[in-house]
């Protein structure tokens, strides 16, 4: 969702375009963009819109149409929406006749049938309710390079502005297993994240998250507010719906992925749509200049699914931090005590603050950074993995003799990293154990 306020300014500031040869080691990439009005993100998945069962495969059709409805509302109330939906295999296996194929270019060719028969129910049903949608297909590729990156923004944006409803898929006629997000609720969450939105809400076929599968486990408590959604710890094995790829597990990443950028994220019953009001009405998401109070919900009244809150950030979440969050993961790095605490009181880090490289990676990739068997942060390195390798633990000054050529101080500079986790939980780490190196 988006606040119409300002929305044609939204676009102001994203960093110019640079070739990735232009960018030198140990420095940010790109510069800071202006931060510009942002929008919830709606994500429809397959078990929400389409049923297989023992009757059939066919589309639920009292599901799609309250989605439409709400956004509807939620237009007509100042906001702005981006529909990410599932479906295209879905639809394509109703529209031939099949069960659901497992041979990927059978997925590809029987997706190429049923995205368009998708979009034909989303323009008929948008034309009921007063609105126009725009598709758009993408892939992993879109997001890796800051060009097309900024490119798929910059479109995105001007849909908003002319009025338009963005519905977002992830390209299954042409992507190939390296190049797919996985699943939609992943697409959901980057897409949020490049548009700062105000929220990101999840449709499942469940009413909260559970401390366990409800269905297998009837002692499962639901959640209704999940305070940090990155050290949550629930067992989330469940059996699919049959047509999607994705499940609760995840929904859970998702909605931990828009937490780190200070977005929050609501999970919500997909036969429910309408439920998302009540997030709206919780204050989950500013309501735009001129909404009026009765929208309000009463005090301490909760919304109707799971809130995911938002992660509070001592760093500033900009452009280049926001891409990060999208890139693939080539590797790990393991941090010590020390190096942990330097990350999180914003300073760069040093290979001295490393104990074991995982994972093959180049110049300029993205790696998982951790600490004690736990994921706190992604990081653009400096180094390849090969590099590295040979000088953790070691000093700046030891680099030239070990590598053969003198190098940056940092594998990883600070303008680089984003935390995953709360940056309060490691900057309590024991002082002495940081790791210092002065050059």
């Amino acid at each position: 969702l988006r606040q119409d306020d300002g929305l044609l300014g939204g676009a102001q500031g994203v960093a110019s375009r640079r070739r990735r040869a232009d960018m030198r080691p140990g420095r940010p990439w790109g510069a800071a963009a202006a931060k510009g009005p942002a929008a919830p993100s709606v994500e429809g998945g397959t078990s929400s819109l389409m049923v297989s069962d023992s009757d059939g495969q066919r589309v639920r059709l009292a599901n799609v149409a309250q989605l439409v409805e709400l956004i509807g509302v939620l237009r007509r109330r100042g906001y702005q929406v981006v529909l990410v939906s599932s479906g295209a295999v879905g639809m394509g296996c109703i529209k031939l006749g099949i069960p659901k194929p497992t041979s990927l270019r059978t997925k590809q060719a029987v997706a190429a049938a049923g995205q368009s028969q998708l979009m034909r129910m989303y323009e008929d049903l948008f034309r009921t309710v007063g609105l126009h949608c725009a598709q758009l297909l993408l892939s992993q590729s879109d997001f890796m390079d800051r060009g097309h990156w900024a490119n798929v923004k910059h479109t995105l944006v001007e849909c908003l502005g002319l009025g338009v409803v963005p519905v977002i898929n992830e390209n299954d006629s042409t992507n190939t297993a390296e190049m797919r997000f996985g699943d939609n609720d992943n697409l959901a969450a980057l897409t949020a994240v490049q548009l700062e939105a105000d929220g990101l809400f999840l449709f499942t076929d469940v009413d909260y998250l559970y401390t366990a599968n409800p269905r297998a486990d009837p002692t499962a408590k639901a959640l209704p507010v999940v305070e940090e959604p990155w050290a949550l710890h629930v067992d989330t094995r469940e059996a699919g719906s049959g047509l999607g790829t994705g499940g609760m597990t995840t929904k859970i990443i998702a909605a931990r992925t828009a937490s780190t950028a200070g977005i929050p994220c609501g999970l919500i019953n997909g036969q429910h749509p309408l439920r998302l009001l009540s997030f709206l009405a919780h204050g989950v998401v500013p309501r735009p200049a001129g909404a009026s109070d009765t929208e309000a919900q009463a005090e301490g009244e909760l919304p109707e699914g799971t809130y995911f809150k938002a992660m509070s950030h001592d760093q500033t979440v900009g452009e280049t931090r926001r891409w990060i969050l999208s890139l693939p993961v080539a590797g790990e790095l393991v941090l010590d005590d020390g190096a942990a605490r330097a990350i999180a009181n914003k300073n760069s880090l040093l290979p001295a603050g490393v104990t074991k490289v995982s994972g093959a990676f180049c110049h300029n990739e993205c790696v998982k950074l951790i600490h004690r068997s736990a994921e706190v942060g992604r990081a653009i390195v400096t180094f390849t993995s090969e590099e590295l390798t040979k000088i953790v633990g070691r000093q700046s000054k030891e680099f030239e003799e070990i590598l053969g050529y003198s190098a940056s101080p940092e594998c990883c500079y600070r303008e680089n990293i984003i935390l995953t986790v709360a940056a309060g939980v490691l900057a309590q780490l024991p002082a002495a154990c940081m790791t210092v190196d002065r050059v």
